[in-house]
């Protein structure tokens, strides 16, 4: 299937195959300077992956524009509306949906392209209920993300107890010679 991208999810705990799809972005589509401009992907349901940090890339120049952090992506489906402002015109631009805490990629974008506004290019319609990013200027090394959302638990049981879920027969051990330490040293001192 074209843009999708399988990866191994080693983060987290989840073992196996991710399943992680930029459906727009289509391949070729032509984004617009001043207007919004709807993403939207589709992914696995139980992949542990609850927000995505997304970037804009451009294959034939160093640099990356950041776009949004920890986007909700708690369902198969998601959307976001990109409103772009001043961004250099070109038709080499990718998305980068990955967790950059950690560096894990979950998936890129078909190769698009970005035109001013006076081209006559129709932009398509942003993605109803989705919320909107404004992105401005070119590739920033010391910039920040152009809009940080809420954090999420991206994976992590809660609520705290459940980190120890798969960890029964070590906490079993651990109680155990606890408890024989002090009955141990209980036994000494009588």
């Amino acid at each position: 299937m074209e843009g999708e991208l399988s990866c191994k999810g080693e983060e987290r705990g989840y073992r196996g195959q991710a399943y992680f799809v930029i459906s727009q972005p289509a391949k070729g589509q032509q984004w617009v300077n001043g207007a919004v401009n709807p993403i939207s992907w589709t992914k696995g349901l139980l992949d542990g992956v609850t927000s995505v940090d997304i970037e804009l890339a451009r294959l034939s120049q160093d640099g990356l524009i950041f776009v949004a952090r920890d986007v909700p992506a708690p369902s198969s489906t998601g959307s976001l509306n990109l409103l772009l402002q001043d961004i250099p015109t070109a038709d080499d631009y990718y998305l980068l949906f990955l967790n950059s805490t950690h560096g894990v990629m979950y998936a890129s974008s078909q190769r698009f392209a970005i035109v001013d506004a006076n081209n006559g290019s129709a932009p398509a319609s942003p993605a109803a209920g989705a919320p909107t990013v404004t992105v401005s200027g070119g590739p920033n090394p010391t910039a920040v993300f152009a809009t940080t959302f809420p954090p999420s638990a991206n994976g992590v049981g809660a609520p705290a107890w459940k980190a120890v879920d798969g960890a029964r027969m070590q906490l079993v051990a651990v109680a155990s010679v606890m408890v024989f330490c002090v009955l141990g040293g209980a036994w000494t001192v009588l």
